[in-house]
């Protein structure tokens, strides 16, 4: 291979600037470029893209991969999780609490204890701080675990992940683009420590699914506390024309909206877990592959 000037990925082919020290599209390192000098540039890309996960993984450990423990950092994470969703659950019970108390002051006006709403509703904003801090916190973990994960799957034989350990941690700390950034970067980790051809990919696209609008109705933040406010208000609507007018529809509209809430965080939390595991389990399975000189199963 020629010192300088633009490079082919042994991988992917692609073509990529002299500057560049991975593939711009598949992240593999400089190093496995093909030959220019060589005659057989078809047959070196055939032999990278047939190489087996072990061949893969001697190769990328060659180049300085490490396969390192991400047990830790996922107990860590889903500890996080079950931090994070208590927390929100419970501001949650609380937010459905004080819209029923408002429905009881509109019934019985006498009985209504406005110093007690205010205090409520007091305690209720700093409870947000809380549930941010928390929300923080949990991301935080959950990046540097998927980091760590991002930077073992070359040692353990599944090629090169898009996104590089440093992409993985810090577009997971960025809100609205995790759900799109994490979940593609968790996809390719699922994909290449599965079997060829085999990645079993329905518990992402069910915590996708579910973590999506739970944010959305329970997280009243930025462009979130929008998309809550038209989601209320057209349930509210929806309820007051149903009730013939009834003014505490409007409380039904909040009250609904959170438990729908609630019932989404709680799934979201349960399949976060579970695919937390799953890629724990992935690991596993290919480091005790190799470890026993077999192809990957």
């Amino acid at each position: 291979m020629t010192a300088t000037g633009p490079w082919v990925c042994g991988n992917c082919r692609s073509v990529n600037r002299e500057a560049d020290s991975r593939c711009y599209s598949c992240r593999t390192p400089r190093a496995l470029a093909l030959n220019p000098e060589a005659l057989d540039l078809g047959r070196q890309a055939v032999a990278a893209a047939t190489a087996s996960p072990t061949q893969q993984a001697a190769t990328a450990r060659a180049l300085g991969a490490k396969d390192r423990d991400a047990d830790p950092l996922a107990a860590l994470t889903q500890v996080a999780v079950l931090v994070v969703a208590a927390v929100t659950l419970a501001r949650t019970v609380l937010v459905i609490t004080f819209a029923q108390g408002l429905e009881g002051g509109i019934a019985d006006p006498e009985t209504f204890d406005l110093q007690a709403a205010i205090d409520h509703e007091v305690f209720l904003g700093l409870l947000q701080y809380v549930v941010l801090g928390a929300w923080v916190a949990g991301l935080v973990a959950w990046g540097a675990w998927l980091a760590r994960v991002v930077a073992n799957v070359p040692a353990l034989g599944g090629g090169w992940t898009a996104e590089t350990p440093r992409f993985a941690f810090i577009s997971t700390l960025i809100p609205g683009g995790n759900l799109y950034w994490t979940t593609s970067t968790m996809r390719q980790v699922i994909t290449a420590l599965s079997p060829a051809g085999a990645p079993r990919l329905g518990v992402i696209t069910a915590w996708w699914l579910a973590t999506t609008p739970m944010l959305i109705l329970l997280m009243n933040v930025g462009p979130l506390r929008w998309l809550r406010s038209i989601v209320e208000t057209v349930v509210g609507t929806l309820l007051l024309i149903i009730s013939g007018g009834d003014v505490t529809s409007l409380l039904d509209a909040t009250i609904l909206v959170e438990l729908i809430g609630g019932a989404l965080l709680v799934a979201s939390a349960g399949l976060a877990i579970l695919l937390v595991q799953a890629i724990e389990r992935l690991q596993a399975e290919r480091r005790a592959a190799l470890a026993a000189g077999i192809a990957p199963a």
